[in-house]
């Protein structure tokens, strides 16, 4: 494997396509001078073979790569760089012969990789290099950068070579990815776990439901039977109870009727007894009804009497309290007459006093004086804040106008500055806006070609939708007739099992017999026999109990079999002798209504053929039952019967009516026909499967499809939205440059105003003379004005306080007068008051006084009206007496009639409350039955009326309401109930069981990864310590070429975490001690820089013995050695050089002369590098 061609184009200082060959081996030189691009080629090899650190390549970011343009040439959008590799010998995993590696880079950051021209990934790039020694980070590409890291403090980089050079870079790698699925086994172990935990609670959670269901139904049964029970009994006991409240209605309504039969006898003789005697009982009734009025007339006058008195004592009791009113008014009229004379005395001392009047003169006066002297406060004060504002506004004039000419000066400049600085920003905001409407020109191309997809897709999906409605239409139509023909193939199947399970009956005896004596026997007789279809009914009806008879071949087997059964007590048992059987019948019969012999319809096993066609051959099957008897009458004289639909009927006389319609062999057909009909509905369920998978796949596919439809439109959708958002932005944009440019218009013309007007102001400066002079004068004028407002103000404050003393002096004595004049009004108010409220008690007195009197004469006339009425009464009581006596006496039984027809009225009366009664009771008790019956039927659709096969349990009452609230109860308790949670139940355990697979795959998987990484780690530190000792000796060798007898010490210095821990050897540091010729063993920071370089030399081309490169780049590594360095560093080169291509970037001539090949770099146009090459063999032959 060789390098042989370097292409590069557009790559830093390489603008035009330049290729470069190098030979198999040897020593190839890149000269030039500082500055022409010697090093962008070995940064071009780097660069080609992966390097993704802009830094590596001394550039900031990627792009900076691309030829950036001169003076001359303008630049360029795109870097290129191709590598051909020779590989003939098949070291690179590649099917050809020679390698291309291309690396392309555009303006805006994308990229490519080319193997053989074929796109690829940086990744493919990384496999196909991968432990080959090439690369963009190995020890093949040396520079004096790599001469001072592989010494340096950091041993990371130093570290790095050596896994390199022992090929642990592959295994680090695939420890990397084999832990990262580490990782991701992990967290999908976690997330299984977390699955696999919740699966658990779902399964805890439904094996809790299911428990729930299972204590449900028992609840539920246990309810059930108890409930019916209680229910049917207490059904019956109310029926029995309106059974016996009928009959007491019955008798109720009979007593009803005998009361009311009686009642109405004795009211007529009443009737007829008071004809007799209704003049002394009218007599008798007047009197009565004379003493009644006149005993309420006599009560409403005591009434009145007593109304009277209560009247006179509250009119006495008023006026009691009227006069004691009087009393107490009259002394507070003389209280404050007293006062009156009082204060009218002081009044009039007051009101003489001769100094008031002065006193309120003198102040009339000084109010007067400083009434005049505020108004002149007043109007100073007015001057002097007139002159205060004027004096203010000059003032603000005059410094306004110093303070704009400086700020016309300043403003002028920062104006010219904004000036350019806004004519700048125009043609950026021009530029930004035509770059918006390219951009929204582009977008609304884009929103009509989505627009059309979008119809497109939506007419798509609207047919698809229809589609798939029809296709779930079939499907749920296609599932019904499916769940019917389940629900047919369940019913023919629970037919045929009962079928079968009554069709396997037989007797006990013969159950026992082909249980316990199976070779004595030969199974029943009807198991072994078949009858067509039409006439099994008349086989069976004459065979009869010989169906059930069980086959015996012998008579001796027949003996033995009824012996068997005699202990065993099992029962009666028809036995078939059909070794035994009688001569078939061989006469024919014909004739109408004749349909043939009945052993033609029947067939049977060879053993017992001949005694079966034998005994059915005298039975023949007729059309009618009459036809039976007129056959049997004709042929009396043979032994033979005669089957009709209706009967036999034997010529021995004997008839049996009516045939058995569900014998054994009816049961046999009928199991054999629902045998068939269930082969054609199972046959018919698949086919129905089978459409109904063909329909699921169908709407499967549509809904994947009507799916991808709706994120098509989905995205078209955002497309829209996304391309309306960029229009609505770009329009923005639009119209914000255009707002900004108007912005810019106006703000420059109003700039270039106020420049000039600011020039036009600074030529003038007379207004600000005239107003500094102004001010002068309001100056002086406000002086002036203060200090007279101060004195006048001091004379005003005085003049004040005289005039409040004087003030208060004359408020002291107005104040006492108003006072008691006041008092005096309130007096007379108050005296007037107290005088007309006595006035009006008095005339209540007198009033209440008349009434006294009228209400005593009114008393004294009633008084004499109650005696009257009295007597009055009296008379009319003994009148009384007397005609009941002469009533009485004539009446004689009518009371005891009239008290024997009440007694009957009353028992009616209670005969029909308790009719009633009886009536409600019985309502009640019907519409507790109904609603029992509504309960019951509602619940557990039982007709309590028929409760036949219900199954019963025994209870007592009170223990039975208990337990039924208790069950109700319980039910309650468990909530709802989902009837079909065991379903869910057992599919919940099996996605458990799925989980824990999963889940157990997933830990193995993280155990095999774990050994895995293991084992990784064991071959690297294996291969690492092994290449580490040979470096050690190729370090050695080498070191002792480059420093006569020279010694070197290397060693792997471990680590420690932080915890104490020593780490893996792998991340061991690399500590390098060396010896130089004539030297002390020291570290590497004590060497000159010669040896520095040296050293590192010497451990990089050790390395390179482990494992040699076909190709290594030496970037003017040679520069900081002397020449007798530089001699041993060539001839160190040399001796390498025969299985090496080595290619030396140098400015040194002895370098240059060991050279096979030079390759001069440089720029005769600025900025862009071309390559000369030169053959030094052939150089000095044509020298020569």
């Amino acid at each position: 494997m060789q390098i042989t061609k370097l292409k590069i184009f557009g790559f830093k200082s390489f603008a035009q396509r330049t290729e470069i060959n190098f030979p198999t081996k040897g020593l190839t030189a890149v000269v030039g001078p500082n500055g022409c691009g010697k090093s962008n080629i070995t940064d071009a090899i780097r660069w080609v073979l992966g390097e993704q650190k802009a830094a590596s390549l001394r550039m900031s970011k990627m792009q900076d790569v691309i030829f950036s343009g001169t003076e001359e040439r303008a630049a360029m959008s795109l870097a290129e760089v191709s590598i051909v590799i020779d590989n003939s010998d098949g070291t690179l995993n590649s099917e050809y012969s020679e390698v291309i590696v291309t690396r392309r880079v555009h303006r805006d950051g994308s990229g490519e990789y080319l193997i053989n021209n074929q796109e690829c990934r940086l990744r493919d790039v990384h496999a196909l290099l991968f432990d080959s020694g090439l690369g963009s980070s190995t020890y093949s590409q040396m520079n004096a950068d790599m001469i001072k890291a592989v010494l340096s403090d950091k041993a990371d980089d130093r570290r790095v070579l050596f896994e390199e050079a022992a090929g642990v870079s592959k295994y680090k790698q695939q420890r990397k990815e084999t832990r990262r699925q580490l990782e991701r086994v992990q967290m999908d172990m976690e997330r299984v776990e977390d699955n696999l935990r919740s699966v658990r609670r779902s399964v805890k959670l439904y094996e809790t439901q299911a428990e729930k269901v299972n204590e449900y139904k028992r609840l539920s049964k246990r309810l059930r039977e108890l409930d019916l029970s209680v229910s049917i009994d207490k059904f019956d006991d109310m029926k029995e109870g309106l059974t016996t409240l009928d009959t007491a209605t019955r008798r109720l309504n009979h007593d009803v009727e005998n009361s009311k039969t009686n009642a109405t006898v004795l009211q007529a003789k009443i009737d007829e007894k008071k004809l007799l005697i209704s003049e002394d009982e009218n007599a008798y009734r007047d009197l009565e009804r004379e003493v009644q009025k006149a005993t309420i007339e006599l009560n409403d006058l005591n009434n009145s009497m007593g109304r009277i008195r209560d009247t006179i004592s509250n009119l006495e009791g008023a006026n009691e309290k009227y006069q004691e009113e009087i009393d107490r008014n009259t002394g507070k009229v003389q209280e404050l007459l007293e006062e009156r004379a009082r204060l009218e005395e002081e009044n009039a001392v007051l009101s003489s006093d001769s100094d008031v009047d002065e006193m309120n003169a003198l102040l009339e006066r000084e109010r007067e004086i400083l009434q005049v002297m505020r108004d002149k406060v007043d109007d100073l004060r007015t001057q002097s804040r007139d002159l205060s504002n004027e004096r203010l506004q000059k003032t603000n004039q005059v410094n306004s106008l110093k303070s704009r000419f400086e700020r016309m000066d300043a403003e002028s400049g920062l104006l010219q500055a904004n000036l350019a600085k806004w004519r700048g920003e125009m043609e950026q905001v021009q530029s930004q806006k035509a770059s918006a409407e390219s951009a929204l020109a582009d977008i609304n191309a884009g929103l009509e070609a989505a627009d059309a997809d979008l119809e497109r897709l939506t007419e798509q999906r609207s047919t698809r939708e229809e589609r798939l409605d029809a296709e779930r239409a079939d499907l749920l139509e296609a599932q019904k007739k499916l769940q019917e023909l389940k629900n047919e193939v369940a019913r023919l199947t629970s037919r045929i099992d009962v079928l079968q399970s009554v069709a396997n009956e037989g007797t006990d005896a013969s159950r026992w017999l082909m249980e316990h004596k199976a070779d004595l026997v030969g199974g029943l007789l009807s198991e072994r026999i078949e009858a067509a279809p039409e006439y099994a009914a008349q086989v069976e009806a004459a065979l009869g109990d010989l169906m059930d008879a069980v086959v015996v071949a012998s008579d001796d087997a027949a003996i033995a079999a009824v012996d068997a059964m005699k202990g065993e007590n099992v029962g009666k048992a028809v036995l078939a002798l059909v070794g035994a059987g009688a001569e078939p019948y061989s006469g024919t019969l014909q004739g109408d209504g004749v349909v043939g012999c009945l052993k033609d319809y029947v067939t049977a096993d060879e053993q017992i053929a001949g005694w079966l066609k034998a005994l059915l051959s005298r039975y023949f099957v007729v059309d009618s039952l009459q036809t039976a008897v007129r056959l049997a009458r004709a042929m009396r004289g043979d032994d033979l019967c005669f089957v009709a639909p209706e009967g036999i009927v034997r010529t021995s006389g004997l008839m049996s009516s009516g045939t058995a319609t569900s014998g054994t062999l009816s049961r046999k057909n009928e199991i054999a026909e629902a045998n068939s009909l269930l082969e054609g509905v199972n046959l018919e369920v698949a086919q129905a499967e089978e459409e109904i998978g063909r329909l699921q796949d169908l709407v499967n596919e549509d809904t994947q499809m009507l799916a991808s439809l709706v994120d098509e439109i989905r995205e078209k959708e955002d497309m829209k939205r996304g391309g309306n958002a960029g229009i609505s932005i770009q329009n923005n944009i639009i119209a914000g440059c255009d707002r900004r440019l108007a912005q810019l218009q106006g703000e420059m013309q109003n700039a270039e105003s106020k420049i000039q007007a600011a020039e036009a102001s600074k030529n003038s400066d007379q207004e600000l003379m005239d107003a500094q002079a102004a001010l002068e004068k309001i100056e002086e004028e406000y002086s002036r004005v203060n200090d007279e407002l101060s004195e006048q103000d001091t004379l005003f404050r005085e003049k004040e306080e005289d005039v409040r003393e004087l003030e208060r002096s004359a408020q002291d004595k107005t104040a006492k007068l108003t006072q008691n004049t006041n008092r005096l009004n309130y007096i007379a108010e108050q005296v007037e008051f107290l005088e007309n409220a006595i006035q009006g008690r008095k005339a209540e007195i007198e009033k209440n006084l008349a009434a006294i009197q009228k209400n005593e004469d009114d008393g004294r006339g009633v008084a004499d009206q109650v005696q009257s009425k009295d007597s009055a009464l009296r008379e009319l009581e003994n009148q009384r007496d007397l005609a009941r006596e002469k009533y009485e006496l004539v009446s004689g039984d009518l009371e005891e009639w009239r008290s024997e027809v009440n007694r009957l009225r009353d028992d009616m009366i209670d005969k029909m409350k308790e009719l009633n009664d009886v009536g409600r009771r019985q309502e009640a008790l019907q519409a507790n039955i109904d609603r029992l019956t509504e309960r019951i039927t509602n619940e557990y659709s039982v007709d309590l009326a028929n409760p036949d096969d219900i199954e019963r349990v025994e209870y007592s009452q009170p223990e039975a309401d208990r337990e039924i609230r208790e069950l109700r109860g319980k039910i309650k308790e468990l909530g709802p109930i989902n009837v079909n949670v065991m379903e869910d139940y057992e599919d919940e355990k099996k996605r458990l069981l799925e989980v824990e697979a999963q889940f157990d795959d997933l830990d193995r998987a993280r155990a095999s990864l774990d050994r895995t990484i293991t084992k990784l780690d064991d071959i690297a530190r294996s291969r690492y310590l092994d290449t580490f000792a040979r470096i050690q000796k190729n370090f050695q060798f080498v070191f002792s070429k480059l420093f006569l007898n020279g010694e070197t010490k290397m060693s792997l210095v471990e680590k420690v975490d932080e915890m104490g821990k020593p780490m893996d050897i792998l991340d061991a540091d690399i500590e390098i001690n060396v010896r130089p010729t004539g030297k002390k063993m020291r570290g590497i920071k004590a060497l000159s820089g010669g040896e520095h370089a040296l050293t590192a030399t010497a451990l990089l081309f050790a390395i390179y013995m482990e494992k040699p490169s076909p190709y290594c780049v030496l970037d003017e590594v040679d520069g900081p050695l002397d020449d007798a360095n530089v001699g041993r560093f060539m001839a160190l080169l040399r001796e390498f050089s025969k299985q090496t291509l080595f290619i030396v970037v140098t400015h040194n001539k002895r370098t240059m002369a060991e050279a096979d090949m030079l390759y001069g770099v440089t720029q005769e146009i600025k900025g862009i590098s071309r390559i000369a090459s030169v053959q030094l063999a052939d150089a000095t032959k044509f020298a020569i």
